[in-house]
């Protein structure tokens, strides 16, 4: 079962393996994102920092989708990071079972050009392509929130204009 779906450009790190993955009793985390998948070297670096009981899956968005409709997956507990909102939206528009996504970290490393951008929170940037991909989510009828980590208030992403 999707436990979590988490846009976040930096995928694995400290505040998601310390926060996240305790709070929602996740067993498999599981990175949907083309570029990272084709990667040995990052794919391993991002392996390395989970805890060992936690199964770790990095694939592409289409691949991500298909091992999601497997029925097998209803038994995990399973945290869902993309790095950016057109994933997110390629997964969402695939999987009916998608209710909410947590706008969580974006922004600021793969994007780092501040111009022009639409300022979210203290850790969401987003330029005019990322807008589109946010509204596109909300006009499917997913809630979409921004929250740092578990202990933070979830702050309600309308559509964005």
């Amino acid at each position: 079962m999707l436990a979590g779906f988490r846009i976040d450009e930096r995928l694995i790190h400290g505040q998601v393996i310390a926060t996240w993955l305790k709070t929602l009793a996740i067993t498999n985390l599981i990175v949907a994102n083309d570029e990272v998948s084709k990667d040995e070297t990052r794919k391993t670096t991002l392996k390395m920092v989970l805890p060992s009981e936690i199964k770790c899956l990095i694939k592409g968005v289409d691949d991500v989708i298909n091992v999601l409709k497997d029925p097998r997956c209803e038994s995990m507990r399973i945290l869902l990071i993309t790095g950016n909102p057109e994933d997110a939206y390629r997964i969402c528009k695939e999987l009916p079972f998608i209710h909410e996504v947590n706008l969580a970290n974006y922004g600021s490393i793969t994007k780092p050009e501040t111009k022009n951008k639409k300022t979210i929170s203290k850790m969401v940037y987003l330029d005019a392509a990322d807008v589109e991909s946010v509204n596109r989510i909300i006009d499917v009828g997913i809630k979409v929130f921004t929250q740092k980590t578990p202990s933070d208030y979830a702050r309600i992403i309308s559509k964005i204009e």
